[in-house]
């Protein structure tokens, strides 16, 4: 053991040392992805003008119709939005514009236009402490007159216990998607509060699954779990803010913001540990060590990520034929990085990406228009991107 002194390896080391060779003597093993970092920009020629301006922090966007759009203002506002005017919706839940809190996404029921509901996420007040919120899911209709837009028919479909609230206004998660089995998936990040994720007592560091009316699947991987939220369907999430399930092959694909690098496309499976914060391909914030290790058994590994982090705000399937070369591809807005990127994929497969445009000013978030066109929200205004 003389040799052991001499380079002085602690039992921890050899642990990881153990681990590592067992990982690299696995042909079993799944490769480690590689990080993104250099992007080609998409060379053709694009027309991009402002569709809507005087916006206030927008998140969340929503098309109705052809030329009618929802669209969240993180103070509290929900709007209908044409080309030419903006109408605030009267009714709609207050919120605790606090931090990254606030109002978030908004999403339309899949059968929207036979039933009319409207999903939204943000951060809900704890009304004992007012300093305590978390992120909250509700859905109603939207009722019009020829002097306004109203919010009615509420009903909640998430919401956690009071003793859950945090006072941090950090990672609130809350992009919303649906499936085909009239299923509704959220995120919620981990409040700042980074061992939370790896616990499935708490809502926090999760996606969850629920019914569009709020129910819990019998499906769920803890439905039958003793002080478990039955809603978790993963856990081990840093911050998730997009998540689309792909219209083609149902696979569920997810954006996560990391840490200081490593910002992260999953694949989203049913009970599985995503690894935050036991592994992240990133660093803390002020440049310390995170954690030692990127792979770690029982966890999993993203499809790619982004280093030096982009900060992903949104995800979207294009779907139009405006860029019919693009059908099923995802559709990634970033905020830091200030662009819209396409990206590539074959089932649960990350294939290659293009930065579609950049340096407009942060993008919160991405969808493909009736008309085929993408549009897109920045801080303070909408753009509409075509040929």
């Amino acid at each position: 053991m003389q040799i052991f002194d001499n380079l002085r390896l602690t039992p921890y080391h050899l642990f990881f040392l153990f681990v590592s060779l067992l990982y690299s003597f696995n042909v079993k093993a799944k490769d480690l992805p590689s990080p993104v970092n250099k992007v080609p920009i998409y060379s053709q020629q694009l027309v991009i003008e402002e569709w809507t301006a005087g916006l206030d922090e927008p998140w969340g966007l929503s098309f109705i119709s052809d030329g009618v759009a929802l669209v969240t203002e993180k103070k509290g506002n929900l709007l209908v939005i044409t080309r030419d005017s903006k109408k605030k919706v009267i009714g709609v839940p207050s919120v605790t514009n606090k931090g990254q809190g606030g109002l978030l996404d908004v999403a339309l029921d899949p059968n929207y236009s036979l039933n009319g509901w409207v999903y939204l996420s943000f951060s809900d007040m704890d009304k004992n402490n007012p300093e305590k919120s978390m992120t909250k899911i509700v859905r109603g209709k939207l009722s019009y007159s020829s002097k306004s837009i109203t919010w009615e028919n509420e009903e909640v479909l998430f919401q956690a216990n009071p003793k859950d609230y945090m006072n941090t206004g950090f990672h609130f998660g809350s992009r919303i998607a649906f499936d085909n089995n009239d299923h509704l998936y959220f995120g919620i990040g981990d409040r700042g509060v980074m061992d939370m994720a790896q616990s499935i007592n708490v809502p926090n560091g999760k996606i969850h699954r629920i019914k569009t009316d709020g129910s819990i699947p019998e499906g769920n991987p803890f439905v039958n779990t003793f002080n478990v939220y039955p809603s978790i369907f993963t856990y081990g999430n840093r911050n998730p803010q997009g998540i689309i399930v792909h219209p083609d092959s149902n696979v569920i694909w997810q954006t996560e913001h990391g840490p200081k690098g490593g910002d992260e496309l999953n694949v989203i499976k049913s009970g599985l540990n995503y690894g935050w914060p036991k592994i992240s391909y990133g660093i803390n914030y002020n440049g310390s060590v995170l954690t030692e290790f990127v792979d770690l058994p029982g966890m999993e590994q993203p499809e790619s990520y982004w280093t030096p982090s982009i900060a992903v705000s949104s995800l979207d399937v294009y779907v139009g034929k405006m860029f019919p070369e693009w059908n099923g591809h995802l559709l990634v807005s970033a905020l830091a990085d200030q662009s819209v990127r396409v990206v590539s994929v074959s089932d649960e497969n990350y294939l290659s990406e293009i930065v579609l445009i950049k340096d407009l000013g942060r993008v919160r978030d991405v969808t493909s228009g009736p008309d085929g066109a993408i549009y897109a929200l920045l801080p303070t205004k909408m753009i509409r991107i075509s040929r």
